[in-house]
């Protein structure tokens, strides 16, 4: 007798959410047939039944469900089929596997797919040829969308009763779309699709679960490429492209999974929800639907069965269509006892006064930076944020904290936004009024930067509650840039059930733990930080030690405006055959690929006709006369695109050819022994510029400030003798040791202090971080120029400045040895350990 109870069994052994395999269809047979999902690799399609299935027939499923297996148990056994080896099923005891469950689970994680041919990429390739199909037909590219589903939903109802098309999700013109796309090109690609291409060809495609399951990840890539991309025409060849759809930017693509796991940690913040008789779902920015369609599954698992509205919104039509048609089928699926309507409207939802009133709003707003917003997006931006925007205001931010206003008491809100605006200063207020409004009940760092196609930002998330007692702690999840870390950490959260783990869970990828609410009510950064990072930087600071800022000037490096004129590799510069006379105006340079392992192994050359008082050359006639090659060769050529350059437009400056921004007054002329680093970087990232040879082009420099290495009177010398007179400039810029700066550079390129970094700064694509002075300057330091002048600490000093000289020579050190001398410095041993 098989036991139904199993994949509930599972369900919550593994952290997975359970969810119908099958609607009303057929296909399924007998027995119990569910997908469990958000396991990051070890998603799975499980069926209960009493014998066991063909494993082709149950690789089809697999792959049309965009799931790497199907695992079906019977009273007996357990057969694994991946969807891309059919014909090699595994089988096993039940009791053997029911023996060590966690060791099955493993395996299914750790067994990997062989073939990318997943049926999202199956699909968005049939979604190019309804381009063609649209393009041949003489119809507008925008359209495009509206076929595609027209052509699913056929797919879908194949040899069923022929309904209304809205009924089916379907644009209301459904109809005049099929006649103008019908002919033998339609047929042959549909007879296409219908199977999985090549050595695959033996699945079959089900499309009913590729949109039930995989639709979000399907529209949202369809509807990428037709923003991203010309139309193909018929014979695959690429015209200009005719949809251009308004677009906000940002992150084009919202992660199942991770919307999945957020949209059901947001329904359980929810007060009585399985009680309520109505209930208002909404998302602002909805896309495709991603978020809607997860929260409706959600709605499902958690007993909702009142009156539902479901409020999407967003200013792309493209989007809207695909929403209705995903939206629609689910509601088949599954319509709450209540029954449920579909509010669903192409509009700028930031363009009215307010969002319309919900009990949960779920979602993931446009990203765009202020560099990149138009007039009226900031303009939208400073009418709901105001003074909270800062001057770095991220658009989303308009979008958090209108769904938080238009949000009822009772209710919840779950959001994705950039992890930036968890530490910048600019947006102080803003987490203020989120935190005075709301009770902050997950705050989540997500560094897996392959969950999110197309991002260069790093991600964060928060669910928020409304108009409930306040908590005092909320459930804090910070993940690396490492796939299988995000799946462990997201089925660790759904565990949780809603409330803050009583015991730290995670491994050096991931931390889940409870963090006190009580510091997100601090004009703060909201830094999520495990208890034993908390713990070494609360230790740090009780030592009363110096930040960066206190210790060093940052600033950028030049800025040319235009490299390709001003800047070259030694290849590029030896085929100027500039003259030795012409060569004394260039001087070197670094760009990213300068620095590596705490070394300039590769430097540049640049042009730099500015001395300390300004430019060098007073007319153009005077620059031809000193440089007539370069300025012959690459100048003149370019004239009016430097001419153009914006600060050399604002300043009014004649000297066209000079850089941007020379920093001449800054460090370009300053001979002191200084500190370069990368603009963005890791450990590594740092070298010593001993006789101040380079100007950084990408990077910055770190200049020692002249009070943080003045030497203070002992207690036994005379305050009133003239051996203690206050030292000239002069002598105090002749006493900065070489020693510390050799020691600082060691330890700035340190595991331990890029740790302390990724507390306060933002992290790119690739884990890189923002090395600038507004991230790294509240960063603690401590002072090397004291602890040099202590005995103890002293050894310790000279023997990171040998390190950095040990490098200089081609000699990495151990850098476990270096994280335990630079938290001997810290006097916290553990910073190595953070």
């Amino acid at each position: 007798m098989i036991d139904p109870r199993l994949t509930a069994a599972w369900s919550q052994r593994f952290g997975l959410a359970r969810s119908p395999m099958f609607g009303a269809e057929a296909d399924a047979g007998d027995g119990y047939h569910e997908v469990l999902l958000d396991g990051g690799y070890g998603s799975f399609g499980l069926s209960v039944v009493e014998e066991r299935p063909n494993p082709a027939d149950v690789a089809g499923w697999a792959w049309s469900s965009d799931l790497p297996h199907h695992v079906a148990v019977t009273e007996k056994d357990v057969q694994v089929v991946r969807w891309d080896a059919a014909g090699e099923a595994q089988l096993y005891s039940l009791t053997s596997v029911n023996r060590d469950l966690d060791a099955f689970y493993r395996y299914l994680c750790r067994d990997r797919l062989r073939s990318n041919r997943t049926v999202v990429q199956h699909l968005v390739s049939l979604f190019g040829r309804i381009r063609s199909l649209v393009a041949h037909a003489g119809l507008p590219d925008a359209r495009s969308i509206d076929a595609f589903v027209t052509v699913l939903g056929d797919l879908i109802a194949e040899n069923a009763v022929a309904r209304e098309p809205e009924a089916d999700g379907l644009p209301t013109d459904a109809a005049s779309l099929r006649d103008a796309l019908a002919g033998p090109t339609l047929e042959e690609a549909l007879s296409d699709i219908r199977n999985a291409p090549s050595t695959l060809s033996a699945l079959a495609l089900h499309p009913h679960l590729a949109v039930r399951h995989a639709g979000g990840q399907l529209f949202q890539e369809a509807h990428f490429d037709l923003v991203r991309a010309p139309p193909p025409d018929l014979f695959g060849f690429v015209d200009a492209a005719t949809s251009v759809p308004t677009s906000r930017g940002g992150t084009h693509f919202t992660p199942p999974a991770l919307a999945r796991c957020i949209v059901d940690h947001t329904l359980l913040q929810v007060a009585h929800l399985s009680s309520r008789q109505h209930l208002v779902l909404s998302d602002p920015a909805c896309g495709s639907a991603a978020f809607l369609h997860e929260a409706l599954r959600g709605l499902r698992r958690a007993g909702f069965n009142g009156a539902l509205r479901i409020v999407g919104r967003d200013i792309s039509g493209s989007a809207i269509a695909m929403a209705r048609f995903t939206l629609t089928l689910a509601l088949r699926d599954w319509t709450p006892a209540g029954g449920a309507e579909l509010d669903l409207l192409v509009e700028d939802a930031l363009s009215h006064r307010g969002f319309p009133e919900a009990d949960v709003t779920v979602m993931n707003p446009p990203f765009i930076s202020v560099i990149a917003q138009t007039a009226e997006q900031k303009a939208q931006l400073r009418a709901v944020v105001g003074d909270r925007a800062g001057s770095r205001g991220d658009y989303s931010m308009a979008f958090v904290s209108r769904a938080l206003e238009a949000l009822r008491s009772g209710g919840a809100l779950g959001t994705l936004f950039p992890a930036n605006l968890l530490t910048h200063e600019a947006a102080t207020s803003w987490r203020e009024h989120l935190g005075s409004d709301g009770d902050v009940r997950l705050l989540a760092s997500i560094g897996d930067f392959g969950l999110f196609s197309q991002a260069l930002v790093h991600v964060a998330c928060a669910v928020i509650a409304k108009g409930q007692p306040r908590q005092p702690e909320f459930t804090a999840l910070v993940t690396e840039n490492d796939p299988g870390a995000t799946g462990d950490a997201l089925r660790e959260l759904r565990k949780t059930a809603g409330t803050p783990p009583a015991i730290a869970v995670g491994d050096e990828h991931w931390k889940l733990f409870a963090s006190d609410s009580a510091v997100l009510a601090k004009k703060m950064p909201w830094r999520i930080l495990t208890p034993n990072q908390r713990r070494v930087l609360d230790a740090i600071e009780a030592r009363q030690t110096p930040t960066v800022g206190d210790l060093f000037d940052i600033a950028q490096g030049v800025q040319t405006g235009n490299l390709k004129v001003f800047l070259f590799d030694d290849e590029a510069f030896r085929r100027l055959r500039l003259p030795a006379s012409e060569q004394q105006y260039f001087r070197d340079a670094i760009m990213t690929d300068s620095i590596e392992d705490g070394r300039v192994l590769k430097y540049y050359h640049l042009f730099y006709p500015h001395g300390p008082n300004g430019p060098l050359f007073a007319n153009e006639v005077e620059l031809a006369a000193a440089v007539p090659t370069y300025y012959r060769q690459v100048l003149k050529s370019n004239e009016q695109s430097l001419r153009n350059r914006a600060s050399i437009v604002r300043a009014k400056r004649s000297d066209w050819w000079g850089l941007m921004h020379p920093r001449a007054g800054a460090f370009a002329f300053d001979k002191r022994p200084r500190i370069i680093s990368k603009f963005f970087g890791s450990d590594g990232s740092f070298a010593l510029d001993e006789d101040a040879r380079y100007l950084p082009s990408t990077g910055h420099v770190w200049s020692p400030k002249l009070q943080s290495h003045r030497v203070q009177p002992s207690q036994n010398d005379n305050p009133a003798s003239d051996a203690v007179d206050e030292p000239e400039e002069s002598d105090i810029d002749a006493s900065v040791s070489l020693d510390v700066m050799r020691a600082y550079t060691a330890l700035l390129n340190s595991r331990a202090f890029m740790k302390l970094v990724s507390f306060r700064s933002v992290t790119i694509a690739g884990g890189q971080l923002d090395l600038s002075s507004r991230f790294v300057s509240p960063v603690f330091l401590p002072n090397l120029w004291e602890q040099g002048e202590d005995p103890l600490s002293g050894a310790v000093v000279r023997q990171l400045a040998r390190a950095t000289i040990t490098n200089e020579r081609g000699q990495s050190p151990n850098p476990t040895d270096i994280d335990r001398l630079v938290g001997r410095l810290y006097g916290v041993a553990e910073l190595g350990e953070v």
